[in-house]
């Protein structure tokens, strides 16, 4: 059980379901247009909770290159990577993705427990709180316009 809890591997599970769930979700309203033979651009005009929950997956994409861009980083519960899961682990629940958010807790639960090892370039640091920002401010206004719906 100790291997399937490694870093590394819980990473790759998470970059997995980040990849994924969009891929996914975008097979589901291409069908969902060709089976009701209306185009792409009306199934979203047509149904506003499904296009909030497009704005929400696709924010997936965004937090998946936030991951692939610490890839260097050291695997400390108090590193940027740390403070990013725990990040991502507020927003998968309040975008009520509780599989998303079960796979960061595995993930942020397998990093050590140390100060961080490796400092990542200030670049890199920027794009990271850069990313967050946006995925935090975006998931605040869908869930202000889903709440007002």
């Amino acid at each position: 059980m100790t291997l399937l809890l490694h870093p590394t591997k819980i990473k790759r599970v998470l970059f997995g379901y980040w990849l994924m769930v969009p891929l996914l979700f975008g097979v589901y309203i291409l069908t969902l247009a060709t089976v009701k033979q209306v185009s792409v651009g009306t199934v979203f005009t047509s149904i506003p909770s499904l296009t909030l929950t497009s704005i929400v997956v696709l924010l997936l994409f965004f937090q998946l290159f936030g991951l692939y861009i610490m890839n260097n980083s050291s695997d400390c519960r108090h590193s940027l990577l740390g403070f990013y899961l725990k990040f991502n682990m507020v927003q998968q629940l309040l975008s009520v993705n509780i599989p998303g958010f079960i796979i960061c807790l595995l993930f942020y639960r397998s990093l050590l427990d140390d100060k961080e090892v490796v400092v990542l370039p200030k670049q890199v640091q920027w794009t990271v709180y850069s990313l967050m920002g946006f995925v935090g401010l975006l998931t605040i206004l869908v869930l202000w316009v889903r709440s007002s719906l």
